[in-house]
């Protein structure tokens, strides 16, 4: 597999092939990355399994990569962009996308040895930070793995229905998932379906544990789902909440918030919508203005405060219903990925054990699953994506077993390497 995935005659083609696509709505763009995600999960079960890929699937790859390469740029404003409907456009940012078919392409023809060599041409002190890594987790082998996905194993997406998984960041992760530890868990903001999480993800069945909705709602290895348990009034509130943003999104001055970043997301027991994103595609009064509009609503809903709670970002107003009882005494706090964490070993029987854990996050967000991980395992490490230097430190003080690196296609290396190791 290291000296080149397609230099054996003997071939091993996925179902889905991509055609040349004139890619000039939005809807065209998710159907695109759609079929992508078709066509790369077959692949990574087939890398997994030591068989060789079909030619025909990377020039699928390749036929997506020159329909987004493709897509019309403006002459002004030197953005492409894409038809929301009839003669509205919005601007889109295709970095992600193009990068990481780039990525998959690479991997795919030249093999993981020379991908590796790929990914240090772009990254500054790629090398020192992977060879630290390794050398500090190397022989370890964790009870569990838990963490965050976007800017933390994956690299961050424009817009959460586009930032479908890569292949090769799926076998670097699913190998050290089956090598290297016994419950490797997946905790994001995101929702879990629908669209969520298991929309984007091509990690081969039965090897992920994925929590949603900052851990209020997972699927385990057997595919059952669970959910955090919700009083019926809130879930009233949380239900009238959503309809509210519904009806506010069809606003003639709002509707463009549905095709940035994260848009609309309803998730069990939270709501996120994007107020900007990682372009800044919107102007700072409209985004600025819309935020208050979103604050107004929940108001409205909620005008003592004692259900929900407001998180802004700077790009998603995150609405989030409390629960009873906080540590520091108050009556009331915010779900967070600790309490996440909580409920998920809580439910999954995890006993405490002598092997480590490793924890691997990106923003402040994460912070609670990393102290809830100390306070309930005895051996833990972390890992964290950021070049915040604050953050580093709370890390650093919360986890004296951590470092950090400054992007997640480094910790994929860290992961993918330590993976093959005896």
């Amino acid at each position: 597999m290291h000296e080149g995935i397609l230099r054996e005659r003997k071939l091993s083609t996925s179902n889905t092939l991509i055609t040349l696509q004139d890619i000039r709505t939005l809807k065209e763009l998710y159907q695109l990355k759609a079929e992508t995600r078709e066509l790369r999960e077959p692949v990574v079960k087939n890398i997994i399994k030591q068989r060789v890929v079909g030619r025909a699937c990377v020039e699928s790859l390749k036929n997506a990569l020159y329909s987004l390469e493709t897509i019309y740029i403006d002459d002004d404003t030197g953005q492409r962009l894409l038809r929301l409907d009839g003669m509205k456009q919005i601007e889109v940012d295709l970095t992600y996308e193009i990068r990481e078919l780039q990525k998959d392409i690479y991997y795919l023809e030249y093999g993981e040895d020379k991908f590796i060599e790929y990914l240090a041409k772009f990254i500054p002190g790629f090398y020192t930070y992977v060879n630290h890594g390794v050398d500090t987790l190397k022989g370890m082998h964790f009870d569990a793995f838990i963490t965050d996905r976007d800017g933390t194993t994956n690299n961050y997406c424009g817009r959460y229905r586009s930032s479908v998984q890569p292949i090769y960041n799926s076998v670097f992760l699913t190998r050290f998932a089956k090598h290297r530890c016994n419950y490797p868990i997946i905790i994001t903001s995101a929702p879990l379906k629908d669209f969520g999480i298991l929309n984007v993800s091509i990690n081969p069945a039965h090897t992920f544990i994925y929590a949603g909705s900052k851990g209020r709602e997972f699927i385990d290895f057997d595919e059952e789902f669970h959910r955090f348990p919700i009083e019926e009034k809130k879930e009233k509130l949380i239900h009238l909440l959503n309809e509210r943003m519904q009806v506010l999104l069809q606003e003639q001055d709002f509707e463009k918030f549905n095709f940035i970043g994260s848009a609309l997301q309803i998730k069990f027991g939270q709501t996120t919508v994007a107020r900007q994103d990682i372009s800044h595609s919107i102007r700072d009064e409209e985004s600025a203005a819309f935020l208050e509009k979103v604050k107004s609503v929940v108001r409205e809903i909620d005008p003592t405060g004692k259900n929900f709670r407001i998180e802004d970002t700077g790009l998603d107003i995150e609405i989030i219903l409390t629960i009873d009882g906080a540590s520091d005494g108050s009556p009331i706090k915010d779900f967070d990925k600790g309490d996440g964490l909580a409920f998920i070993t809580g439910k999954l029987g995890m006993r405490p054990s002598a092997r480590p854990t490793l924890v691997c996050g990106d923003t402040p967000s994460d912070i609670p699953m990393l102290k809830k991980a100390v306070e309930m395992f005895e051996d833990v490490w972390a890992v964290f994506v950021t070049r915040d230097e604050k953050l580093k430190k709370e890390v650093k003080e919360i986890c004296p077993n951590s470092f950090t690196v400054p992007y997640p296609d480094i910790l994929l290396t860290i992961l993918g390497l330590l993976s093959l190791m005896k």
